[in-house]
């Protein structure tokens, strides 16, 4: 009996021992050869492979806010994970060829080095992901706080923008200086206001001008009494 006799007969003995277990008696024989084919052929390592990429990917679930992914970004979410599992199996690899070889005089130093090689091109690969993924970290128990005083600090700078916008600007007709802001409910109205300048000026006195605006004219200039000194506010 030659070689190949030897497996196919080793083989059929395999598949009988397992005809004959429970779990396949129920089986036609057609339903137990193609499972036994798939078996054979390394299906059930890719199902533990996929198994892998999904414990991965809900485990970037537990950190990650992945709810809005699109398509294209749930495929490189999984590019991800099987980055990172390779990532991970090369480490076990790498540790192995070091410490289990009998030291590091034993070490196979070019197999070494395409280990690392291969490990620092999956971990450009996974930086390079993540960028594209652009997804963002879930808010944790301990950050809420924080959360809650970015977001109190962003509302309290809208508010702030949102009064400047609305205030008109008086400057001093003489001098230049900023001297008032004011706001009224009906600015095409004709309201009347007055504000005396007291810059100290080189010369130690102080300015002392009175610059008299209405609302109407200020509303006409964009909420300015002299534009030329506020070249934004026409951009």
């Amino acid at each position: 009996m030659n070689y190949d006799e030897k497996s196919y007969t080793k083989d059929n003995y395999s598949r009988n021992r397992l005809r004959g277990l429970k779990q396949y008696k129920e089986m036609s024989d057609d339903e137990f050869n193609e499972f036994m084919d798939q078996k054979e052929s390394g299906v059930e390592h890719i199902k533990d492979f996929e198994d892998r990429i999904q414990r991965k990917m809900d485990s970037f679930g537990e950190d990650y806010d992945l709810d809005d992914l699109k398509i294209n970004d749930k495929l490189t979410l999984r590019n991800l994970a099987q980055a990172y599992i390779k990532l991970e199996d090369l480490e076990t690899v790498s540790y192995k060829v070091m410490y289990e070889s009998g030291g590091l005089d034993d070490v196979d130093v070019l197999r070494m080095d395409k280990i690392n090689n291969m490990m620092s091109v999956l971990r450009k690969d996974i930086s390079t992901m993540q960028n594209d993924l652009n997804i963002t970290r879930k808010v944790r128990k301990g950050d809420e706080n924080l959360s809650v005083i970015s977001e109190l600090e962003r509302l309290k700078l809208k508010a702030k923008e949102f009064i400047e916008a609305k205030l008109q600007y008086v400057f001093c007709e003489s001098c230049s200086e900023l001297v008032g802001n004011f706001w009224v409910l009906y600015p095409e109205a004709k309201n009347k206001f007055s504000f005396t300048c007291k810059r100290k000026l080189a010369n130690g006195e102080e300015c002392g001008h009175v610059t008299t605006v209405y609302s109407k004219d200020v509303l006409e200039n964009r909420g300015v009494n002299r534009p030329e000194l506020v070249p934004e506010f026409y951009k």
